[in-house]
């Protein structure tokens, strides 16, 4: 028997299924992180995948395919977590990371001698060598390894995968011809097959990737950013053809005590980076986080501009005793432009408690701070977990618009004045008019659609 979905949960699903303007999700969502695209968390997705749960972690937003020589990677100096919450108390309990290696091969062409350290021909500029066929392919010539770490409880850790492949990013038609060089495939490649690891020992039932893949996330960002520009012109997904650089997992759902969990990812760089003269660059000292992720939307436009850095170093468990968030999600500025520019007639009065259950209970009600909530006895689709083709957009602002907003302080039904309807009515119109991703997702592991060709078949 499925556990039953708290009701405000519910009427967010029948919004999703009954549903124009736009938000990103987190995508170079703050100052700082905007100049670290690297350990800039874009995206989180978790759902309920038969008796496993599926998690998805993008990073490096805004991915042009053909950003060559020196292509999309992970950054050895940052420390990449998807955080887990089993016990309701905000703070994590599991947490997966992932550690990256770069390295670099020579080329495959003869030596044509070597003069002041350089093996000319060996030493290449390139990326890869033409004829890619797997992500172990010798061809590659700047790759990465990578060992995902499962830390649970007071600090017990197994090892899940070690010195695993990162898939190559999708150069070209010459260089990777083992991707698809077409838009729309949903046949497992074989690059992206041979990147698919299972965990050792114990963790045999879980399933790894780390590497390119097309942007899940779709939406309209060019009209949103220039002040909601809704004029009516057709609306498009901005980052349709652009790629991010994802970790997968997929786990049994037997790892966890509890079916009500809390998820956010999370990126952390050393305290202390060295730039020495040669040109090389040191990092020591503590990790320092730098970018935190839960639910879509939170960070992107519900937290101002000068707290946004802050948030991104913030942790869940203190979002409630931290008076900043508190007031921030209780009184957001958003819903006022929604009213200025016509689209609500009228926003939603502080303090908006719809929203403050909608981003930081989870799914039995407990106060745990702001991250993804899901519970995995029922089916998955946001906000019970997030999955691939989920509209959070349109989710999202009619949350923000006030389609949990039900009652006034007082108890009162939230009715506008004046014979005007509900809050909730007003806002069940909104959306940014983009309602699924630009090409078609994969029905197995790893499930995102293959990285975009930088080189594509003409």
């Amino acid at each position: 028997m499925r556990a039953p979905l708290p009701a405000w949960r519910l009427l967010a699903v029948q919004l999703l299924l009954t549903s124009t303007l736009a938000v990103a999700s987190s995508h170079r969502e703050a100052p700082l992180i905007s100049n670290d695209p690297a350990a800039d968390g874009t995206d989180l997705y978790a759902w309920k995948q038969g008796t496993s749960l599926v998690l998805v972690a993008n990073y490096y937003p805004i991915g042009i395919p053909y950003g060559g020589p020196n292509y999309y990677l992970f950054d050895d100096n940052v420390l990449y977590e998807i955080q887990i919450d089993q016990s309701g108390d905000g703070a994590p309990d599991i947490r997966y990371q992932f550690r990256f290696r770069t390295q670099i091969r020579r080329s495959p062409l003869p030596s044509a001698g070597v003069v002041a350290g350089y093996d000319a021909f060996k030493d290449s500029f390139l990326y890869a060598f033409a004829g890619v066929k797997t992500a172990t392919a010798p061809e590659i010539l700047r790759y990465q390894t990578y060992t995902l770490t499962k830390v649970a409880g007071a600090g017990a850790q197994q090892v899940i995968v070690k010195d695993a492949p990162v898939a190559p990013d999708n150069v070209g038609r010459l260089t990777t011809p083992a991707y698809p060089q077409t838009e729309g495939s949903t046949t497992l490649d074989a690059i992206t097959s041979s990147a698919i690891q299972t965990g050792l020992g114990a963790a045999s039932k879980y399933k790894v990737f780390a590497g390119p893949r097309d942007d899940p996330f779709f939406v309209n960002l060019s009209k949103t950013f220039d002040f909601l520009d809704y004029s009516g012109k057709p609306n498009r997904d901005d980052l349709a053809g652009l790629n991010v650089m994802s970790l997968v997992i997929e786990l049994p759902l037997t790892e966890f005590s509890s079916p009500h969990l809390g998820i956010w990812t999370t990126a952390s760089r050393p305290r202390v980076t060295t730039r020495r003269p040669d040109g090389a660059v040191e990092a020591s000292g503590a990790w320092v986080q730098v970018s935190r992720l839960g639910n879509p939307l939170v960070n992107e436009v519900v937290v101002p501009m000068k707290f946004k850095d802050f948030f991104n170093a913030s942790r869940p468990q203190n979002d409630l005793a931290t008076p900043t968030i508190v007031a921030i999600i209780n009184n957001p500025e958003l819903p006022q432009l929604l009213q200025a520019k016509g689209f609500i007639p009228l926003a939603p009065p502080a303090p908006r408690t719809d929203l403050v259950a909608l981003f930081t209970r989870n799914t039995q009600g407990k106060a745990t701070g702001e991250m993804l909530h899901i519970n995995t006895g029922t089916d998955s689709t946001f906000p019970n977990g997030r999955l691939l083709t989920d509209d959070v957009t349109d989710v999202a602002l009619k949350a923000v618009g006030g389609a949990f907003f039900t009652t006034f302080t007082d108890g009162g039904p939230a009715t506008l004045p004046d014979g005007g309807g509900t809050f909730a009515s007003a806002a069940s119109t909104l959306g940014d008019g983009v309602a699924a991703n630009d090409v078609p997702f994969l029905t197995t592991f790893p499930y995102l659609a293959p990285p975009h060709s930088g080189n594509p078949t003409p």
